[in-house]
């Protein structure tokens, strides 16, 4: 951790041997190439850490590090600081230069293979919300096409960013989809979905988006869209904002209260797929079960909920909070008989 000050891994490791054993001789520290332990001493000396005793059998004494690490930390502060600027003037430089002879753009195209590099980056620069349209085919997918771990968000969602994601069936129909998605609710993530998404689409803290684009030529490979704070990135956020008003929820059991306590997890589950359109042998091939098992487990559900149709259930669930609140429209769109 001692590097995020600006000090090399040698000289961590001799300062910190130095803290715990006291003043000590050069020839007591970790064994290091007389190159690297000189180049080491130097370096701890040159930032304060460091000073040696006079005299004959001179010692090595390490500086306390509550007071020489905190004026290395504010050193550290202040570069950052200043980094911080000058590159807040280069991006200011950057979005204002002509761009094909049209000033500046809101809407800049970002090459296929940087997609994935330019998602991390903006989420890793998220500072209150997140809002992804997730949906096939991906940037960078795993083997067979399927949606690769998206760890940035694990760590995002760690240091309290929110994240709401609406999933186009698509996504949840994939192999191991439903554990995905699963994965990020129980780090946080608030999900949703619906049959059919108009696009992929991430925005951040509503001042950054990234969607697909097509060139006009056919022979360029296709890449994406970096939308900058214009009426455009105001629509997609309206279009994103009106998506999830209508979408399913699929964290069931936190949204819905009384579906927590009337389902376990398995019939929510089964409940959140029923309503998303999956045909039985998906959401079979999801829960790892049997066909027979997900009709016979729906059929339960249906006998509690007294109805005889899953448009029905679709309703039951919508009334009796099993779905959370207000998602009857999704009760008439998703909840088909498969």
């Amino acid at each position: 951790m001692l590097e995020a000050l600006g000090l090399t891994d040698d000289e961590a490791e001799i300062y910190v041997a130095l803290v715990r054993s006291g003043p000590s001789r050069a020839d007591s520290l970790p064994a290091l190439p007389e190159q690297r332990m000189s180049a080491a001493l130097e370096g701890l000396a040159q930032k304060g850490l460091l000073t040696r005793s006079a005299g004959p059998g001179s010692q090595l004494i390490a500086s306390p590090p509550d007071i020489a690490g905190e004026v290395l930390l504010l050193r550290r502060m202040q570069e950052l600081h200043l980094a911080r600027a000058a590159m807040g003037r280069l991006t200011d430089e950057y979005r204002s230069s002509p761009k094909d002879g049209r000033g500046r753009a809101s809407v800049e195209f970002t090459d296929s293979a940087a997609v994935t590099q330019r998602a991390e980056q903006m989420q890793r620069g998220a500072h209150t919300e997140v809002l992804i349209f997730d949906m096939p085919p991906y940037a960078s997918p795993s083997e067979g096409g399927t949606a690769p771990n998206n760890r940035t968000e694990l760590e995002r969602l760690a240091s309290g960013v929110r994240y709401r994601t609406v999933y186009d069936r698509q996504a949840i129909e994939q192999p191991d989809g439903l554990d995905r998605i699963r994965w990020y609710i129980d780090a946080g993530e608030q999900a949703r979905a619906v049959p059919r998404l108009p696009l992929k689409m991430l925005i951040v803290d509503g001042k950054l988006g990234i969607v697909p684009a097509l060139p006009a030529d056919p022979d360029r490979s296709e890449g994406s869209a970096l939308i900058h704070p214009s009426p455009l990135l105001d629509g997609l956020i309206g279009l994103f904002e009106l998506t999830w008003s209508t979408a399913l929820p699929l964290d069931v059991i936190s949204e819905g209260d009384a579906g927590g306590r009337e389902l376990d997890d398995t019939e929510a589950w089964l409940l959140t797929l029923l309503l998303s359109g999956l045909t039985d042998e998906v959401i079979a091939r999801q829960m790892g079960v049997g066909r027979r098992t997900v009709l016979r487990r729906a059929r339960n559900l249906m006998d509690r909920a007294g109805v005889v149709t899953r448009m029905q259930l679709g309703w039951h669930a919508a009334q009796h909070g099993w779905i959370g609140s207000g998602r009857a429209g999704w009760a008439r769109r998703g909840a088909s008989n498969t």
